[in-house]
């Protein structure tokens, strides 16, 4: 579609006649990746054509925004900053899936910081280094956990082996992921250790075999703080849907409106 000009005004005719339709405030481009998964170089291009028709066609009446990849591998592969920065409004950075089972080895799912290795905070400073205007990043939060399967139940630390993904959870059935609220629950009803991890502003529980890197709102209010002090756009949540929406844990919604109250 992307290469195809008369796929691309049909694509941004169908959006257009959706947002109209339905009294949108705007569209987030989540095209996961330019030039990946079987894509062509050309694509890194592409996605700025698309945009720059996008943005010529809705002008400034709707707001126009892309998800991306956050690491600056990501970066060099399938983004032209400068160019993606001139039409779009927000860039909505995904700022998780850092670390998890497929590197067979525990890790936190979106570390604020880190000595070595990804975090989210090198990912906003390459976004911005690679000329992106801090005011149009938006962080992304995860509102769920990245699991692990421990090789040794004995050995539990950060970067401990763990060769398989953690177990499904009852709501997402998903193998080496559970969704907040799922984690929440487990916390509460079980008996987990739970540890701070301060050198990345993290939190990560462990009960036999299982391991669960995740964020609480004490993470969150981190991530939050370093939005504001670094005078970034905003935060974003992937994804509502594992929040706590019923309040099994205590109040309704706590990672959102962590955020919320602390923007």
């Amino acid at each position: 579609m992307a290469e195809n000009p008369a796929l691309r005004s049909n694509f941004i005719k169908s959006a257009m006649n959706l947002m109209n339709t339905y009294g949108f405030d705007g569209f987030d481009i989540d095209w996961e990746y330019p030039a990946q998964r079987g894509g062509t170089p050309r694509d890194k291009a592409n996605l700025v054509t698309v945009v720059k028709e996008f943005r010529k066609a809705v002008g400034n009446r709707y707001l126009l925004s892309i998800a991306t990849g956050a690491t600056a591998n990501f970066i060099a592969s399938s983004y032209d900053v400068p160019s993606l920065s001139k039409y779009l409004d927000f860039i909505n950075v995904m700022t998780y899936d850092l670390h998890g089972s497929w590197d067979q080895v525990t890790g936190a799912n979106a570390p604020l910081i880190a000595a070595s290795g990804s975090s989210v905070s090198k990912c906003i400073e390459a976004w911005i280094s690679n000329g992106a205007s801090p005011a149009k990043l938006i962080m992304g939060i995860p509102v769920y956990g990245r699991t692990f399967t421990l090789s040794n139940p004995q050995v539990h630390g950060m970067g401990a082996p763990a060769p398989q993904p953690g177990l499904a959870g009852p709501f997402t059935v998903e193998a080496g992921m559970l969704g907040y609220n799922e984690v929440c629950l487990e916390l509460k009803t079980n008996q987990w250790n739970i540890v701070w991890y301060d050198a990345q502003k993290i939190p990560y529980a462990y009960k036999g075999n299982q391991w669960i890197s995740y964020d609480n709102q004490r993470s969150v209010s981190s991530k939050v703080e370093y939005v504001k002090q670094h005078k970034l756009g905003g935060a974003m949540i992937w994804s509502i849907d594992t929040d706590d929406f019923r309040g099994k844990c205590g109040k309704k919604y706590p990672i959102l409106t962590t955020i919320k109250n602390g923007l």
